[in-house]
């Protein structure tokens, strides 16, 4: 009876060693899957950045608000500013709170995300315009 325990014992740890070393390797090809996901889902964000020129109409403390002219009627904009934006003033980076109304700027960013804007760059000075135009 006992050597028939241990060899119970026996079969029960090959049955776990294998079990686990296949689900490692099951485990594998998900995992290269979920990396090759993640690669698209960059691949699409990335593709979907934007520059555009518009108009500063008004500053956060970590947000701007821009006008922008789109099919011949003026919208705005609200984009996300954090450490990583790159934002520019005459040539040199500034931060957020140095940016002022009516400064005209191409800003970068993912209009369809909730990501902050990867670069501010100050190009002039603007004029703020009524929002939705004629309709």
């Amino acid at each position: 009876m006992l050597k028939m325990g241990g060899g119970l014992l026996a079969v029960f740890f090959l049955f776990t060693w294998f079990g686990g070393a296949l689900s490692q390797e099951e485990s594998k090809p998900a995992q290269e899957e979920k990396k090759s996901e993640n690669k698209d889902a960059e691949k699409k964000s990335a593709q979907k950045a934007v520059e555009v020129e518009g108009i500063i109409s008004s500053v956060g403390q970590r947000t701007i608000t821009f006008q922008l002219e789109r099919k011949g009627k003026v919208r705005e904009e609200v984009v996300g500013i954090d450490e990583k934006t790159d934002i520019e003033k005459n040539g040199t980076k500034v931060k957020l709170k140095e940016l002022q109304e009516t400064d005209k700027a191409m800003i970068n960013y993912e209009p369809d995300a909730y990501t902050p804007a990867s670069s501010v760059k100050v190009i002039g000075k603007g004029e703020i315009q009524k929002v939705g135009g004629d309709d």
